[in-house]
């Protein structure tokens, strides 16, 4: 699934350009487009379930890249 713009905080995802971010929730895949950079966007992800928040985020890819799995 594709996140809509309405749902973004960040007001550069509304604006063309960036890279697609691939964040998997158990089963479920949400793609985020037009984030402009990308590696700080997975960093926030995964600081985010370090404290325990976003404990349904089993796996993280960038450009057809692994940047993190759920072991």
């Amino acid at each position: 699934m594709r996140v809509q713009d309405e749902y973004r905080k960040n007001q550069l995802s509304t604006t063309p350009g960036g890279d697609e971010v691939f964040v998997y929730y158990g089963g479920e895949l949400r793609i985020y487009d037009k984030v402009k950079n990308p590696h700080s966007y997975a960093g926030t992800i995964l600081a985010k379930i370090e404290k325990g928040e976003n404990k349904n985020v089993t796996k993280i890819e960038i450009k057809d890249k692994v940047i993190w799995e759920k072991s």
